[in-house]
């Protein structure tokens, strides 16, 4: 009777055990912002002003009255402010992609991975974004589509969608980009 109750609590114990490690770990992606590919992009060459949770900016995206930069921190901040130059158009959306385990997603008019992906919204403005790229949209407006740095876009459905990332990510995210570097 003895070993049959030492049996099943060594069972027991080791069901447990089994379940606590099962759980999903969290992405060790998301938590080494250090190893992001978004962290390793060369960004713009001249440094315009950028809001105090920035840290570099990757590319600018201009369409209509918009015009906002993209931006990294190296802590696991990524963001999409306004251009100091822009009037009107206040934007100022940034997540923190360590403190999220990002659920799997890929946002329409975008093509690509599904990745863990978090999201901001401002009004007309959708910034999706995951280690890899950012994702953004700008709804109702087109005229004068512009992007450089690390940028690529194409006018979608009464609006611009934006890639910034890698050459790679770019041609995953919008293969058919119509806004490379310069306009």
């Amino acid at each position: 009777m003895i070993h049959q109750l030492a049996r099943a609590a060594t069972t027991f114990t080791a069901l447990l055990a089994l379940g606590a490690c099962s759980a999903p770990p969290a992405n060790p992606l998301l938590q080494d912002p250090a190893q992001w590919p978004l962290v390793k992009l060369a960004g713009l060459a001249d440094n315009p002003e950028l809001p105090d949770e920035a840290e570099r900016a990757l590319a600018q995206i201009k369409v209509g009255s918009y015009n906002l930069l993209a931006w990294i921190n190296s802590s696991g901040l990524c963001g999409l402010s306004s251009s100091a130059a822009t009037a009107g158009t206040d934007v100022n959306v940034y997540i923190d992609l360590t403190k999220s385990e990002g659920g799997l997603e890929r946002p329409e008019g975008f093509s690509g991975p599904v990745e863990p992906t978090v999201s901001a919204y401002g009004t007309k403005v959708r910034l999706f974004c995951t280690p890899t790229r950012m994702l953004i949209r700008i709804s109702g407006e087109t005229s004068e589509p512009f992007v450089s740095g690390d940028a690529i876009a194409k006018l979608v459905n009464g609006g611009l969608n934006a890639v910034v990332g890698s050459a790679e990510a770019q041609m995953e995210s919008l293969p058919d980009a119509t806004v490379t570097r310069g306009g």
